[in-house]
């Protein structure tokens, strides 16, 4: 625990860095989150925050854990940067007391012990994860790969609490991250495929937890999964062949030739271990021994498919190209590198062999450890926000995406990384940035406008929210979480634009008024396609007259 005090402690003091590009995107996914508590649905599948109202469901698509841990927080009234800070500070406790358990049951005490804390709290990518990308989601999920090896370590030796937590530990994996499900997928199958070889019938506890886990999680992924075919995926199809190892090419370094050095790295840690305690049997009775072949197991196959000759195994076994990324893999590299290396800890103690070939090699490895961690230290020193940046942050989150904000817009800035993920709109609304993934899928590409290299704003059309296209005026009347309503007061025929989404999702309705406000007629039929327009917004035909037009999630008037 005081491991991973130490390694939040810079973020903790001088504030949530704003310049981490996934980053922004939870926040705003968990503020969102909260808001729509705070209105009483319990179970939120749509956001008005990103785009000041055109909506998105990011939180019906992306898996929910990592905005449950830090939006309790917002509940309680802590501020969305300070409530993201302790959400960090609680993967890196998982991080840390997983490994230290791990260590405590698996390995015998010593120095072996604290190198697999150490290595655990101090791991290159897991700070890549949290300081650079922002990628909270995959770093909480790879904290839970300690616990889902305790959990195999469980099984493996016949132990009761091994199938809960191992069902725990995929459980909370599932929740945190699509693509390191995926993964961990790959590699809990290797574990169920060592504990089948070494017989006596473990392997049907491993695939007990592997089916509570996606039982238990079932009223996430499958909503999601069912509304993929209508909303832009949050993993699009196809791979990144320039993000290999060392399959960039010519021109400017990409992501991947920043991480490259930890691939080397953990090729270096298998050597050593191989190299000075070679000596380590199957055995089928198992004491400890499968996670060690797990381990190795596990990185050799993230190293492999890490490199440019591995494209071929993605366009064999297509579901792999979710992960875009091959450098992804360097979550559970990391774990079974880690694993391989100090399973030497679980054996009788033994003098290293060819001393002076791990010196050479322990040395070179720690170097490259170093440099890796050095290369973060930039995303602490002069990348914190100042005191005006967190205030002016919580009050452009706290704007109503509906309605104009005057406070946001004092509080925008000219200029840094706040002006470049909000934006004030002519009717005084503050817009946040965000990406287009999680919109209807009819949205057409010329509807967008891109800001950044991820963050997006669309093309609005108008300049108010609703706005009727005719002789006559809209106003909103109210709006909620699960419905909005708008007054219409049509001279002429025309047509309502809302600056939302059309999803089917979403029942477009109208009805006639009376002067007085009282309705004259019953609600129409919804319309088809929730009404969507050729550039993917909501457009209503009205007649002349006094008409209550109204949006409703889920559900007809």
């Amino acid at each position: 625990m005081a491991l991973a005090l130490l390694v939040w402690l810079p973020l903790g003091l001088s504030g949530l860095p704003l310049d981490t590009p996934d980053g922004f995107l939870h926040l705003g996914w968990s503020v969102a989150w909260v808001r729509q508590l705070q209105a009483g649905w319990l179970w939120p599948t749509w956001s008005d925050l990103p785009w000041a109202g055109a909506g998105s469901f990011a939180l019906l698509l992306y898996p929910p854990l990592f905005r449950v841990i830090s939006g309790l927080p917002m509940l309680l009234g802590v501020p969305p940067d300070h409530a993201i800070a302790s959400g960090l500070l609680v993967i890196l406790l998982l991080n840390a007391v997983g490994a230290a358990v791990l260590a405590q049951h698996w390995l015998r005490p010593g120095g072996w012990r604290w190198l697999l804390l150490l290595a655990a709290a101090l791991n290159p990518y897991l700070w890549v994860n949290l300081y650079v990308r922002g990628a909270w989601p995959e770093a909480l999920a790879q904290a839970l790969l300690w616990w889902l090896a305790l959990g195999l370590l469980g099984l493996e030796r016949g132990r009761r609490w091994g199938l809960g937590l191992s069902t725990l530990a995929l459980s909370g994996i599932i929740l945190s991250n699509w693509n390191a499900a995926l993964l961990t997928g790959v590699i809990w199958g290797l574990a169920g495929l060592g504990l089948w070889l070494q017989g006596q019938g473990r392997w049907r506890r491993w695939l007990l937890s592997g089916g509570l886990a996606v039982g238990l999680t079932s009223p996430f992924w499958w909503p999601a999964l069912q509304a993929l075919s209508s909303i832009r995926p949050p993993m699009p199809a196809g791979l990144f062949a320039t993000e290999f190892f060392f399959g960039g090419g010519g021109g400017p370094r990409t992501f991947a030739d920043l991480l490259w050095i930890q691939g080397l790295c953990a090729a270096l840690l298998l050597a050593v271990r191989w190299l000075g305690w070679r000596r380590l049997r199957w055995r089928p009775a198992g004491q400890g021994s499968l996670l060690a072949w797990w381990g190795l197991a596990v990185a050799l196959l993230g190293l492999a498919l890490m490199l440019p000759p591995a494209q071929p195994v993605y366009g064999l076994i297509s579901p792999l190209q979710r992960i875009q990324f091959p450098w992804r893999w360097l979550a559970p590299t990391w774990l079974g590198t880690l694993l391989w290396l100090c399973s030497a800890g679980a054996e009788a103690p033994q003098a290293p062999r060819r001393r002076w070939g791990v010196a050479l090699l322990g040395a070179a490895a720690l170097g490259l450890w170093a440099d890796g961690l050095g290369r973060f230290t930039a995303n602490w020193v002069g990348h914190a926000p100042s005191h005006q940046e967190q205030q002016a942050l919580r009050t452009l989150l706290a704007c109503h995406p509906l309605r104009p904000c005057p406070g946001g817009l004092r509080a925008l800035p000219t200029q840094g990384e706040l002006s470049k993920r909000f934006v004030a709109l002519p009717d005084g609304r503050i817009a946040l940035s965000g990406v287009p993934d999680y919109s209807p899928a009819a949205v057409p590409e010329h509807s967008w406008n891109r800001r950044l290299a991820i963050f997006w704003l669309p093309r609005w059309p108008q300049a108010q929210w609703a706005q009727f296209q005719g002789s006559g005026q809209a106003s909103l009347l109210s709006s909620g979480p699960r419905e909005r309503l708008v007054l219409v007061e049509a001279q002429a025929s025309g047509s309502l634009r809302l600056m939302q989404w059309a999803h089917p999702r979403w029942r477009v309705q109208w009805r006639p008024l009376r002067v007085g406000g009282q309705a004259s007629g019953p609600w129409s039929a919804p319309l088809p396609q929730g009404g969507r327009d050729r550039d993917g917004w909501i457009r209503v035909s009205l007649p002349a007259g006094r008409w209550e037009v109204a949006l409703s999630e889920g559900r007809s008037r």
